[in-house]
């Protein structure tokens, strides 16, 4: 009969449980660092699209005063449109410079970060970075202003390719003979859209040696994250009522023109006495009756 080692066997299983461990520990090790790492990276591209909503939303309340797009002197975008029927927007303005600036100092910063009106004069990355925006030496992913880059433009509606449409006159025909040429001038390319892209840990030598060069892949030299957002809208009367009649009257034909000869209705009176009161093609604001006003 073979005599069987049971202590042998038993520290075999011992030692194979150890290497088990070791090889475990090592594995789950690299695992949580990595997945701590894709949350970082994660609070970064949120960030972004968080960046590319505002810098949009920033677009269509304030006209872009950059004389490098020209778009004051393009009657089809919203600032040339408001350059003719409402002077006042244009003097609220944001370059995408200052847009950049609120985005470094508004969304790129600590949480708790105070809003100021001079954030748009921002060049620098805010004195606070987020808390999670820093490698697993103590170094910052985002190392410059320059590595934020925030752009935005105006675009026609994808519904209608046809930028100029409103932009068009109609002939509507007149009593007397000839006609008038109808237009309404309402600015067609409102789309507004922003991009944004934010590139980290260029030169993480941390990141390069968690992610090193392998035989497939190349080693690690940063992500860059960017993200565009578009909006489309757009204020018609920003320069109040005279604005909006100087818009408007030109597109009411009966305004301008006699449409309907007076001695076709005037004969009626006597049956309908207010006829006389009638008003063709009026564009004042309505009035409310005082009786209508009474509680």
């Amino acid at each position: 009969m073979k005599r069987t080692h049971f202590r042998n066997a038993a520290a075999q299983a011992g030692q194979a449980m150890v290497e088990f461990l070791v090889a475990m520990i090592t594995v789950m090790s690299v695992l949580m660092l990595a997945i701590i790492m894709l949350g970082k990276f994660n609070d970064v591209r949120n960030r972004t699209l968080m960046a590319s909503r505002y810098a949009a939303w920033e677009r269509t309340v304030w006209t872009d005063s950059d004389p490098a797009k020209n778009l004051a002197g393009d009657p089809s975008t919203t600032e040339g449109w408001s350059s003719k029927y409402g002077s006042a927007a244009l003097a609220a303005s944001k370059t995408d410079s200052d847009i950049k600036g609120e985005v470094l100092e508004r969304i790129m910063v600590g949480d708790g970060a105070a809003i100021s009106g001079t954030d748009r004069n921002q060049t620098q990355l805010a004195a606070t970075q987020p808390a999670m925006w820093n490698d697993y030496g103590g170094n910052p992913l985002l190392a410059s202003a320059s590595d934020v880059q925030v752009s935005t433009t105006a675009a026609a509606d994808p519904e209608s390719s046809h930028t100029t449409s409103a932009l068009n006159k109609w002939p509507v025909p007149g009593a007397t003979g000839g006609s008038y040429e109808a237009q309404l001038s309402l600015p067609t390319r409102t789309l507004q859209s922003s991009a944004v892209s934010v590139a980290i840990a260029q030169d993480s030598e941390v990141l390069k040696r968690l992610w090193p060069k392998d035989h497939v892949l190349p080693a690690f030299s940063g992500l860059t994250f960017s993200d565009t957002t578009v909006l489309m809208t757009n204020t018609w009367v920003p320069d109040g009522a005279d604005s909006n009649k100087a818009v408007f009257s030109p597109a009411v034909a009966a305004a301008n023109v006699i449409l309907v000869p007076p001695n076709t209705y005037q004969s009626l009176r006597k049956y309908a006495p207010e006829i006389s009161t009638l008003q063709f093609g009026r564009i004042q604001q309505d009035v409310v009756p005082p009786s209508r006003l009474k509680p």
